[in-house]
């Protein structure tokens, strides 16, 4: 639902100072939450198995939990060595007597336990010389060549030991109810309780539930699988099943306003087009209203020939865009069919273009990091400009800034559990009218603040390092954010956060490159910078004509190259 940038791994020397079993206690904690909150969507089965779970000997739970926490799924025992939990054997046994792990590994599953030292042992145990200088691709392969697969599988087993933890769909269905996504386990623990990432400190609604019955629940994680299953779909027999499954879902209550649904849909239909099936491309895209299903039936209508039914979808989309890229998309539609249907030029021509934004034109070297934006920074400050990269994360600190005290308001249903760096109705449609009076009130205070930049940095300073979904902390410089502040009216900030908080995540990208000024005055301006062959996103060409309309300096900075011999455009 909202941005999550990925967790650092723990180092060890922070991992030391955490209590002993502490995995243990986080996973507690998760199960206890969810049999609280969630319990009437449990299975008696399930509810037997967490029980058992709870029979087991200390020693017993901590290293399945280990075992749920580290890659897997097959482990060797001579590789789950802990110090409070001593020797492994006896635990595994537990656990094998209680149904918690399994041992009956297969060939193709034991391979890649193996390292190097364990295929030349093998092979010497089988006779097989001359493999020291093989590669371990090589070794695998006489491995495979030197016993009947039924003789290696019994030597493997013996040799390692497999293990694999069991009820991992339960555990999955458990994570899934307790952070509400995909994405978060028990490392966010973790890095939590080693300061690698701190939240903010905001109540929790006990009797929030995101999740109103078990069908909803089944319906995230059967749509999980769809989507695994299409990243490994091989030939159109399993692409037609793959499809037949999520089309099925479209009965599931409210699953069409479903964004992963959504999303699915235009995967799927994206590859019937990579398969010249436009007719099973169409079923997929007729159900989604995620962009870009609309412009993709523009496009197969025009590729069929049906150049009426194109411009007819593409005005609706003209007129009523879902967002900026459908705009600009069914604009241009539009006009290059202008000769081909003369009924077009009236439509287009009481719908005028905005003017394209002002152009800077760069001739330069190359920079030597390669990078576009660098070099024409680098003109900008030749010029007696200085400036930052800003893009999106200028303007997404500005609107965390701004907001902090109205995104983690304790508004009802908005937090469910400690690791949350936005509220979870963020991206829906309630999100602002919810927070109405308190945004509106936020925006006036900020109006008439003849200058808003010391309670913004004073923000800045008290959450300094504090989650959230629009402050990326390690590219925010506190002197750049400064200078920004000094310079940007009040205005024209708030006019900006308007344009923002009505929907955050769909107004929070496509910002110009470069922010620049000049050292001595609060003279600034804006610069997308556009390499050779590159063009203007639609939510560049938006946020451009935005920041225009707002008597801000923003211009498109076309860079070319001085050993090039070709326009940029």
């Amino acid at each position: 639902m909202f941005r999550r940038e990925p967790a650092p791994p723990a180092p060890a020397a922070a991992l030391a100072h955490l209590p002993e079993g502490y995995y243990l206690a986080n996973f507690r904690t998760v199960l206890e939450d969810v049999e609280t909150r969630y319990g009437d969507l449990l299975l008696a089965g399930e509810r037997a198995i967490l029980a058992q779970f709870r029979a087991t000997s200390l020693g017993a739970q901590r290293l399945y939990v280990r075992l749920l926490t580290r890659k897997g799924p097959w482990f060797r025992r001579d590789d789950l060595r802990y110090a409070e939990i001593g020797e492994p054997g006896p635990v595994l046994d537990e656990l094998m007597r209680a149904g918690f792990c399994e041992d009956a590994a297969a060939l193709p599953d034991l391979l890649p336990l193996l390292t190097r030292g364990d295929l030349l042992q093998l092979l010497q145990e089988l006779g097989s010389s001359g493999a020291r200088a093989l590669r371990r691709e090589d070794l695998l392969a006489r491995l495979l060549e030197a016993a009947p697969e039924e003789h290696l599988q019994g030597l493997l087993g013996r040799h390692l030991g497999p293990v694999k933890p069991r009820h991992g769909e339960l555990w999955r269905r458990i994570f899934l109810l307790f952070f509400g996504n995909f994405e978060q386990d028990l490392a966010t623990f973790v890095v939590a309780d080693v300061g690698i990432l701190r939240y903010e400190n905001y109540p929790l609604d006990p009797g929030l539930r995101s999740f109103a019955t078990r069908a909803d629940v089944d319906y995230l994680l059967s749509l999980r699988e769809l989507r695994e299953r299409l990243e490994t779909v091989a030939g159109e027999a399993e692409l037609e099943a793959l499809t037949g499954d999520a089309l099925a879902m479209g009965s599931h209550p409210g699953v069409r306003q479903q964004r992963r649904f959504q999303g699915l849909l235009n995967e799927l239909g994206r590859a019937w087009e990579r398969a010249r099936q436009l007719d099973r491309a169409l079923a997929c895209y007729r159900l989604s209203e995620r962009s870009p299903a609309r412009e993709r039936r523009v496009r197969i209508a025009a590729s069929r020939g049906d150049l009426a039914g194109a411009c007819q979808l593409a005005m609706e989309l003209a007129e009523a865009p879902r967002d900026v890229g459908e705009a600009r998309f069914a604009r241009g539609f539009l006009e290059r069919q202008r000769r081909k249907l003369p009924e077009l030029d009236a439509w287009l021509r009481a719908r005028p273009r905005p003017e394209a934004p002002p152009e800077v034109r760069l001739h330069l070297p190359r920079h030597p990091s390669g990078s576009v934006e660098r070099a024409a920074l680098e003109a900008a400050r030749a010029e007696g400009w200085q400036g930052f990269f800003a893009e999106n994360h200028l303007w997404r600190a500005l609107f965390g800034l701004a907001f902090w005290e109205q995104l983690f308001a304790p508004v009802p249903g908005a937090f469910q559990h400690r690791f949350q760096n936005a509220p979870l109705d963020l991206g829906g449609a309630d999100f602002y009218p919810r927070r109405r009076e308190a945004i509106e009130a936020r925006l006036a205070e900020l109006g008439a603040c003849p200058d808003p930049a010391p309670a913004l940095l004073a923000v800045a300073e008290q959450k300094w390092g504090l989650a959230s979904a629009f402050l990326s902390w390690r590219h925010l410089d506190r002197q750049q954010l400064r200078e920004a502040l000094a310079r940007i009216e009040p205005a024209l900030l708030v006019e900006l956060l308007r344009i923002m908080v009505q929907s955050p995540l769909a107004f929070d990208s496509g910002f110009p490159d470069l922010f620049l000024y000049r050292p001595e005055s609060r003279q600034w301006q804006l610069w997308e910078v556009k390499g050779p062959g590159d063009s203007l996103r639609p939510e560049q060409e938006w946020w451009l004509q935005r920041f225009l309309e707002l008597g801000c300096c923003a211009r498109v900075a076309w860079v070319r190259y001085a050993d090039a011999a070709s326009e940029p455009r």
